[in-house]
């Protein structure tokens, strides 16, 4: 016999991921959480009771054999994944997951930031294949075409040192601390040579690494709690629908030096920066996009990148033209119009300024 509020949970509850998502779904103050009877099941466990008196279902779908345990349910349903690559589109199965494209546009706000336009992947040492490896690994390559950034494909096991630091945006942290020991063996400097970031902020993959882990901190609590609301929408007999829960902050590490703060408001100013820096846009596009005045603007990026919008205009512009000069044969002049200067001539005038060379000197030394 149905128990109206009984819940079933398809966890495993010894894995530390699964333990967090536990925490977001019971731990919350909807009124969901404070009705339901919440239940904590392994497939072995579920086959054993019967299913009818249960009013939902939430299964992480990493687990294996609980895709094929849920398609005989006709109970509301939410899956949950590590990846949406994990999840069957169907369209009556409504699904939670992180947002690796959020994910990794958040790693990659704290490259460009510093300045940083030449980025890459490590998916280990031999390469990991998991669907959220794939994922995340797409959803670089899709940003660094967003931002017009150099895509760097990283020679491992045996790196090479590169001309100008490469932001390099591991796997997950176990991958950023494979990362960092080969480096360490090889004596390239981390973050000066590669800037290095992690997914799951995970404190022991840190204190393993030859150096602290700077990491993005997986939406895992959050996904527990999009997870309920989403079933109490199902119960309701509301039709399914996807979530995806994004990562909003960073943990700082030495891997990436002082990594930039998360400020929702220089993370939108960068974005609007980054993706129109070649329009000759100027400071007051920045602030009219942005929607605050300038003195709030400019007083958020002295506080968190410790320059002008300005400065960080003129550095993107700058490490644009350096990028081009280096990885292509266009022209200067096609290059200083491409980086949004308003000729060849003021760019050669800051690179005598700012290099102590012309432009194509700059590329003859470092091409």
């Amino acid at each position: 016999m149905r128990k109206d509020n009984a819940v079933l949970l398809l966890l495993d509850v010894k894995h530390p991921y699964d333990r967090e998502i536990l925490q977001g779904i019971t731990h919350n103050p909807s009124p969901m959480a404070r009705w339901m009877q919440p239940e904590v099941m392994t497939i072995s466990e579920a086959n054993l009771v019967k299913l009818d008196r249960f009013c939902g279902v939430i299964a992480d779908f990493d687990k294996p054999g609980v895709a094929a345990f849920c398609e005989k349910l006709s109970l509301p349903l939410v899956a949950i994944s590590g990846s949406r690559l994990s999840l069957p589109s169907q369209a009556h199965l409504a699904r939670v997951s992180p947002d690796s494209f959020a994910i990794v546009e958040l790693i990659v706000q704290s490259f460009l930031a510093k300045g940083i336009r030449r980025v890459g992947f490590f998916s280990g040492v031999p390469a990991f294949t998991a669907p959220w490896v794939k994922e995340r690994k797409f959803a670089l390559a899709k940003i660094a075409l967003k931002y017009r950034l150099e895509y760097v494909e990283l020679t491992v096991p045996e790196l090479v040192t590169p001309e100008s630091t490469v932001g390099v945006v591991a796997a997950s942290d176990t991958q950023a601390r494979q990362f960092a020991s080969l480096c360490n063996d090889q004596n390239i400097s981390v973050p000066e040579h590669y800037s290095l970031i992690g997914i799951d902020a995970d404190p022991t993959e840190s204190a393993l690494s030859p150096i602290s882990l700077c990491s993005a901190v997986l939406p895992i609590r959050q996904i527990g709690e999009q997870a309920l609301a989403v079933l109490q929408e199902q119960i309701e007999g509301k039709p399914a629908r996807e979530v995806l829960v994004p990562a909003t902050e960073l943990v700082s590490g030495a891997s990436a030096d002082n990594v930039t703060q998360t400020d929702p408001l220089i993370t939108k100013a960068l974005f609007f920066l980054n993706s129109n820096f070649h329009r000759r846009i100027k400071v007051e596009q920045v602030v009219d996009y942005c929607a605050v005045s300038r003195k709030t603007l400019e007083t958020r990026f002295k506080q968190v990148l410790g320059k002008t919008v300005h400065q960080q205009l003129h550095q993107v512009r700058m490490e644009f033209a350096k990028q081009q000069l280096t990885s292509t044969s266009s022209s200067v002049d096609a290059i200083a119009d491409a980086a949004g200067f308003s000729n060849q001539h003021y760019l050669y005038y800051l690179f005598r300024q700012e290099m102590e060379m012309t432009p194509n000197q700059y590329r003859q030394k470092f091409a």
